[in-house]
């Protein structure tokens, strides 16, 4: 591995680190507030509805931020592997720049353009 791959390496683990940590962070926020949701004693209407509503988004956001660690514990397993920057249906190198704005990219540009036609 050269030094400028190496480097590029290092990168993409810090960057899935700080992410994991962002995710970690959301994740024990979100449980917290649902933890509050279970706690609600029924009111009125409006309130109980409007509690419901929030007790949703709250659930739905834990959701992403379960799946956000999922993607990122799959490139921290393709980095480990020798397989990270490798298009999971044509194989060949996902292009650095998605890479670097996409750290958990597992497909290049085209496949994924294909894969969200079908």
């Amino acid at each position: 591995m050269t030094c400028h791959a190496a480097r590029r390496i290092g990168q993409f683990e810090q960057q899935l680190r700080r992410a994991r940590r962002e995710a970690y962070d959301a994740l024990i926020t979100a449980d917290g507030e649902l933890a509050g949701c279970e706690r609600h004693h029924p009111g009125d209407f409006l309130d109980d509805a409007a509690t419901h509503s929030a007790c949703r988004v709250l659930a739905n956001l834990e959701e992403r931020d379960r799946r956000v660690l999922a993607e990122i514990d799959a490139a921290e397993a393709r980095l480990a592997t020798g397989t990270f920057g490798a298009c999971e249906i044509c194989t060949r190198p996902i292009a650095f720049a998605r890479l670097r704005a996409l750290p958990t990219a597992r497909l290049c540009v085209s496949c994924e353009a294909a894969s969200e036609r079908t």
